[in-house]
């Protein structure tokens, strides 16, 4: 087998060993090494260590190079005493660079360590080894605080006073005579029958019974008995408890708990195969050795400005609180958070509302038009007297005249489309504007009647009444139908009416719709109503989506007459053109839902410095405040139609007292005008400025400094308005002790400050300066354009920025002065670091690969004739169970309340009620006629003769019973005798799923062949 010479075979560089001359020729030669055709794996498919660093880790180090004409003050010659308080600050820039040091790690491969374990098997021992590695890591952070307080406070005041009298008297005086006298009279009698025939019985009783009596009472007695009684009684008795209750508790409780739990269970047998020889496995923990280089990379030059120490006022720790409440002790940062000089809670005005307009038609007076119609694009018309277009102003209110341009003739009809106004001449002349100019259509078609469908698509009706449609390339299709009039209702969907009849496109063909009110005249307009007027000028309508032709829904179009016109807008109102020529706007939505905005105070900004107002002559159109360090605006503020602007710059100081508003009619009900009076004068934007109205709204704000505002925004037509507009207002002061606790340490809280000084602002400060270096004749250097304005380092009042070169060839020579070699940044470093891994290594102690000896024949070798059991015996079970534990996040419960009314003793009842009491019991005297008497008599004579008659009753009643009973007894014997002669008469009766011995022989044969040699 050969290569081909065209190919390109497998070569390697040809190995030249060390001590041999180097060849003649400098190219290389490459030569087919055989052995790697079909040899071990390819050298280069080999994985290796230590060619390419695993890790590469980067730090920066800031370094002060040199301070430009800065000379040491004194000579060190003794200890520096720390405490001096006098010592200059810094008062030049000073140049440095940042050193970007790099360190690699490389691997250079893995030694053996430490010696974890031993394991030692006897000839032909086997065991098991469980291996189980846990860890379970928690952590958990408890923080419970709480305070209880309680106070009581109740009061009880109890008066009486009880001054009583009484007197009373009872006298009686009775006569009487009894007399009684009764009869009575008894009879009664009883019986009862009973009678059973075959199961049938009766019975009956009957008692009769009368008494009759008389009875005549007369009572008189006669006596005199008195009884007087009299009490006086004065208590007089006040009881006062104060007592006052008051409970809080505050309780925070944070429960934090982060477990983390691993768990890994292996199990293995280990087995010694030999039979002559124990065996020991050891296991190695695996080192990772690498070589770790440092070394610096890359040099950036820097720049050191010194700043001056800040003086803390009210302003600068509203803006730094939280920077300076951050390195401040524990105590004073409590109180440098708690004071605020410009509180944003105290207070927030409410917004001043516009009210909405109520829907009512709108007349326009002197607007008289020959035709109306609306798309996206508006609404247009025709002017009557002049035949000039013109197009309605939603934000004005008012009907504009648009360019006539290359118009040569009076208008007629009108038909806005897509992004192109179609129009009629009144010589029938197809004309349409392009925005700027009005031009005939090239092929000089002439109409009728004319309408546009949203998309653009123009339908015509030509001079002979024949339908067409305008294609893309300005030829006009016929549609095959004649038509006086045609409305488009949408996309592919149109209406024609001839001779009062309708008809409406489907598909390709047309559909008369029925009953057709004799429509005259049709229109349309982008929200997909159907409008029809009658040949007696009464409107009717197809609503979106309908086939049929109904009464107009809103009652003021459906009550009117002699109409020319009826148009639908794209923001919903209708729009009604009389016969006369006069418009009506009938307006049936309600204005757009303000958008909300709000722009509270931030922690930074302690008022506003500015207020920017826009508006024009319906409304205020935008707002704009400025606060320190932002800016917020609203609304419209370069839209067409503003004609003014107003500002107002706040002093230091100012307040706001109170705020005024006027409402508009701009976007259904706006903002026309605002006043604020300040402490420094009174500032009035929109219709404030001329009005003697009053205005709508007025209220006082205390006299307190804006630091927010809100609000919302309403649009109308392609303008914004302002609905509503609110301020936040504040006010405040700070104790004074934490003032002179930040200037006594304003070199501490000046450092905190300058390292969290944010880009803008120092941006803006470096742009003011210029520097250049010591000894450089070259042009100052801006340090605006060249510094980088976030810091990197802060020392001393040192703050450091980077510093960029202003050509590449300033910075490669900079650079080469200062080379990464030097003993500036020192030489590269290289370290050899060994990391324990959580890898194992085993080794057999009787070989580096295998562990059994050779196979000898005078040894026992044989496996078979003698098989090792490699069934250990069994361990226990590993339970791989969790050990986490939930915590208990359970806060502690209130204690009792301690503070606990006393009770109130019970009043004594007065006496003379006692007394009164007693006068007033019924039954006073004793009965002397003794009439009581005489009533039992007769009630017992009364009862003795009804006696008898119930007892004649018992007696009937026992009669039936016996009656009763006898007839039950005829009826069972009858039973029993018909149960005996049933059979008779029926007449029925009772019945009825080897390599292993090879290898011991050469081996032997070996040993034979040296001994006989020998």
């Amino acid at each position: 087998m050969t290569t081909p010479s065209s190919g390109t075979p497998a070569t390697t560089p040809a190995t030249t060993p060390a001590n041999a001359p180097a060849p003649a020729s400098t190219s290389p030669k490459f030569e087919v090494d055989k052995a790697m055709l079909d040899g071990p794996t390819p050298k280069d498919l080999l994985p290796t260590t230590g060619n390419y660093p695993v890790e590469i880790v980067r730090y920066r180090s800031v370094v002060l190079t040199d301070i430009p004409g800065a000379k040491p003050a004194r000579k060190l010659t003794g200890a520096i005493d720390l405490g001096e308080e006098n010592l200059p600050f810094y008062d030049r820039p000073a140049e440095g660079m940042i050193v970007t040091t790099e360190q690699s790690w490389s691997a250079q491969g893995v030694t053996l360590g430490r010696l974890l374990h031993s394991l030692a098997l006897a000839p032909g021992e086997s065991t098991k080894v469980a291996v189980v590695d846990w860890q379970r890591t928690t952590k958990a952070t408890g923080t419970e605080a709480a305070s209880e307080a309680e106070n009581l406070s109740g009061t009880t005041d109890q008066n009486r006073s009880i001054s009583e009298v009484a007197n009373a008297i009872a006298r009686e005086e009775q006569f009487g005579t009894s007399q009684a006298s009764h009869s009575s009279k008894s009879s009664s009698s009883g019986g009862s029958v009973g009678v059973s025939i075959f199961g049938i019985g009766g019975g009956g009783n009957w008692g009769e019974s009368s008494n009759s009596g008389f009875a005549t009472a007369v009572s008189r007695s006669t006596g005199v008995k008195s009884v007087a009684e009299e009490a006086t009684q004065r208590i007089s008795a006040r009881t006062q408890q104060l007592a006052t209750s008051a409970r809080s508790r505050n309780m925070t409780v944070v429960r934090e708990t982060t477990q983390l739990e691993k768990e890994q269970v292996l199990t293995r047998v280990v087995t010694n195969y030999n039979h002559m020889h124990a065996m020991s496995v050891q296991y190695y923990e695996v080192v990772q050795v690498y070589n770790v280089t440092t070394k610096p990379t890359k040099l950036e030059r820097c720049l050191f400005i010194p700043l001056q120490e800040l003086n803390f006022n009210y302003t600068s720790l509203q803006r730094y609180k939280e920077v300076l409440a951050s390195v401040a002790p524990v105590d004073w940062a409590a109180k440098i958070r708690a004071a605020n000089p410009f509180d944003t809670a105290v207070r927030k005005l409410d917004a001043c509302t516009a009210p909405e307009t109520p829907l009512t038609p709108q007349v326009f007076e002197g607007v008289e038009l020959v035709d109306v119609a609306a798309s996206s694009m508006g609404v247009y018309g025709v002017r009557r007297y002049d035949g000039s277009p013109v197009r309605f102003d939603p934000v004005g209110r008012q009907w504009n005249p648009l360019p006539t341009t290359g118009l040569d003739g009076d208008l007629a009809r009108i038909a806005p489309g897509k992004d192109t106004v179609w129009a009629l001449r009144t010589d029938n002349m197809l004309m349409h504007f392009d925005g700027t100019t009005w031009r005939s259509h090239p092929h000089n078609w002439r109409a009728l009647s004319l309408a546009c469908g949203q998309d653009g698509t123009l339908y015509v009706v030509g001079g002979d009444n024949s339908l067409g449609r305008r294609s893309p390339d300005g030829t006009i299709h016929n549609l095959g139908v004649q038509a006086d009039d045609i409305a488009v209702v949408g996309r592919d969907k149109l209406w024609y009416c001839r001779d009062g009849r309708t008809f409406e496109r489907s598909g390709t063909g047309w559909t008369e719709r029925t009953p057709a009110p004799n429509v005259k005249r049709l229109s349309a307009g982008p929200d997909g109503t159907l409008w029809g007027i009658t040949a007696d000028g009464k409107p009717v309508a197809v609503e979106t989506g309908a086939t049929t032709w109904t009464p107009p829904k809103n009652n003021i179009i459906a009550q009117l007459t002699g109409l020319a016109d009826v148009v639908s807008s794209v923001n919903g109102d209708h729009w009604v053109l009389l016969g006369n020529g006069a418009l009506l706007r009938i307006i049936t939505t309600a204005r757009e839902t303000p958008i909300p905005f709000d722009v509270p105070s931030k922690a930074d900004s302690p008022y506003a410095s500015k207020i920017d107002v826009w508006y024009d002559e319906f409304g205020i159109r935008s707002v704009q405040v400025v606060f320190p360090g932002h800016t917020f605006r609203c609304g419209d503020t370069g839209g067409s139609g503003i004609q003014q602007h107003a500002s107002h710059t706040f002093a230091s100081a100012d307040k706001l007292l109170s705020v005024d508003a006027w409402s508009g009619t701009a976007a259904r009900g706006s903002l026309a005008g605002l006043r604020l009076t300040m402490t420094s004068g009174v500032v009035n934007f929109g219709i404030a400025a001329t009005t003697t109205v009053a205005p709508d709204l007025t209220e006082d704000a205390g006299g307190a400094a804006i630091c927010g505002l809100f609000g919302s925004t309403v649009k109308s037509g392609t303008r914004t308005y302002l609905a509503s507009l609110g301020f936040h207002v504040r006010g405040g002061n700070v104790p004074q002790a934490v003032l002179d606790h930040l200037n006594d340490n304003r070199r501490h809280y000046s450092q905190a400050v300058w390292a969290n000084a944010d880009e803008l602002t120092l941006s803006r400060i470096l742009a003011n300066y210029s520097y250049t270096p010591a000894g450089s004749n070259a042009a100052p250097v801006l340090l605006g354009t060249l510094l980088d304005p976030k810091p990197i380092a802060a020392t001393g009042n040192y703050l450091g920025f980077r510093w960029n070169f202003g050509s590449e060839q300033e910075r490669q020579d900079w650079t080469k002065a200062r080379q990464p070699g030097d003993n500036t940044f020192g030489a590269p470093v290289t370290n050899t670091i060994a990391i324990a891994t959580k890898g194992v290594f085993a080794e057999a102690v009787l070989g580096r690969a295998n562990s059994a000896e050779k196979i000898d024949l005078t040894r026992f070798w044989n496996w078979k004739d003698s098989p090792i059991q490699i069934t250990p015996a069994d361990i226990a079970p590993v339970s791989t169970g969790t050990r986490a534990k939930d915590p208990d996040t359970a806060a502690a419960g209130m204690g009792a309340s301690q503070a606990k009314f006393t009770p109130l003793a019970a009043m004594p009842d007065p006496v003379a009620l006692q007394a009164a009491q007693a006068i007033t019991t019924a039954n006073l005297f004793r009965d002397m006629s003794g009439l009581n008497t005489m009533s039992q008599v007769l009630t017992k004579g009364i009862e003795a003769a009804a006696g008898n008659d119930k007892a004649a009753g018992e007696r009937a009643q026992e009669a039936l019973k016996t009656a009763t009973e006898h007839m039950q007894k005829m009826a069972q014997i009858a039973v029993d005798a018909a149960g005996k002669a049933a059979p008779l008469v029926t007449g029925g009766a009772g019945g009825a799923g080897n390599l292993s011995a090879l290898g011991g022989m050469l081996n032997q044969g070996g040993k034979a062949d040296s001994d006989t040699k020998s």
